[in-house]
């Protein structure tokens, strides 16, 4: 029997600072705006002043010694598990897997795991998010076509477009349904669910169209589509079904209604018990932990409940080894080195 190909897989998530310290959040806010300000104009003392602010904020609002975001351990965690499950797969027979967690704004950083990765006989790189644009698939394919050999490309095989794929609806619709407490009692006022999605710039500072994928347009197409598909389900328990996004607000015009449009609104009237879900991320971080709270806070008689993200549902890691098993067999076979049919899936 032939030996096995080694493929890397590297899953690349944003990144945050896992403790709640003024200067590990200031840089990690730093970087996070640097990088974005290579494609939509943020001055150099904005960014320093929105970094030092928001670190203040989370330094404040956080008890000494407690943990920041939980977002790198959950990405570990993913890695974990999506190794254990690759480890299982029919490809395993052919292929050795060697899962690693990445970071676009933290460490380790996914430009350095790509390089301690490069000797391998594959790359399989995963953007931990369901959605692409230029901020993340962009930044990795730009990297990856300039850092790498003309004569390397074909070993490097980046998963997107996972906003299309049946499975992940199926995916989320099962871990809507299974996890999601049992609703109590609304006082008649009836259910909401509440569906997250990272914004998205949608006019610049000069009020133009962003000149730079922003993945607005996959983003909505996403949203109409689950919000359709949770509405038509028979295990929906809730009445009503909207959208909201969590924006920035720098450069210019960001995407609506915005969640504090929606909290405003739901906090007036018309439902008893919302439920929240941050269905535009794989793991929950800054940008979701603290939402139930802050709608909750705008009226003491709503209920609120946060679903989390999909996190380390074992589901979840199921479905990427699936996906990655694919780009690893396509990597193989495009380059002859495919070890057998165990390692040749759709």
């Amino acid at each position: 029997m032939p030996p096995r190909k080694k493929v890397a897989v590297i899953l690349a998530s944003h990144g945050e600072a896992e403790t709640a310290g003024f200067i590990e959040n200031y840089r990690v806010s730093l970087h996070t705006l640097a990088r974005a300000s290579e494609v939509m104009r943020i001055p150099v003392p904005l960014q320093h002043l929105i970094s030092f602010s928001s670190s203040l904020k989370k330094r404040m609002r956080n008890a000494p010694g407690s943990g920041g975001s939980p977002q790198n351990p959950v990405t570990r965690t993913q890695a974990a598990l999506l190794q254990q499950h690759l480890d299982r797969h029919p490809s395993a027979s052919a292929i050795e897997f060697d899962v690693r967690a990445a970071y676009s704004a933290s460490s380790p950083s996914v430009e350095q795991v790509l390089a301690d990765t490069m000797g391998h006989d594959g790359q399989v790189v995963v953007p931990m998010a369901p959605v692409d644009n230029s901020l993340s698939c962009g930044f990795l394919c730009g990297h990856i076509a300039g850092a790498y050999p003309s004569g390397a490309l074909h070993r490097v095989k980046v998963i997107g477009r996972l906003w299309t794929d049946e499975a992940l609806y199926r995916l989320y619709l099962g871990h809507l349904f299974e996890e999601g407490r049992q609703l109590p009692g609304a006082g008649g006022r009836g259910n909401a669910l509440l569906l997250l999605f990272h914004g998205t710039l949608v006019r610049d500072s000069n009020g133009e169209p962003p000149r730079f994928h922003t993945g607005f347009e996959e983003t909505a197409s996403f949203a109409r589509e689950l919000v359709s598909r949770i509405m038509a389900d028979r295990r929906n328990p809730w009445d009503a079904v909207r959208v909201a996004y969590l924006n920035h607000d720098v450069g210019g015009e960001w995407t609506k209604p915005s969640f504090e449009e929606v909290c405003r609104t739901l906090a007036a009237g018309g439902s008893g018990h919302v439920s929240l879900f941050a269905a535009g991320y794989f793991s929950d971080g800054n940008e979701t932990i603290h939402r139930a709270d802050a709608l909750a806070g705008l009226e003491s008689g709503l209920q609120v409940e946060s679903i989390p993200c999909l996190n380390d549902s074992p589901a979840f890691a199921g479905y990427l080894a699936d996906r990655v098993a694919g780009g690893a067999a396509q990597i193989l076979g495009f380059s002859g080195q495919a070890a057998d049919d165990g390692a040749r899936f759709p």
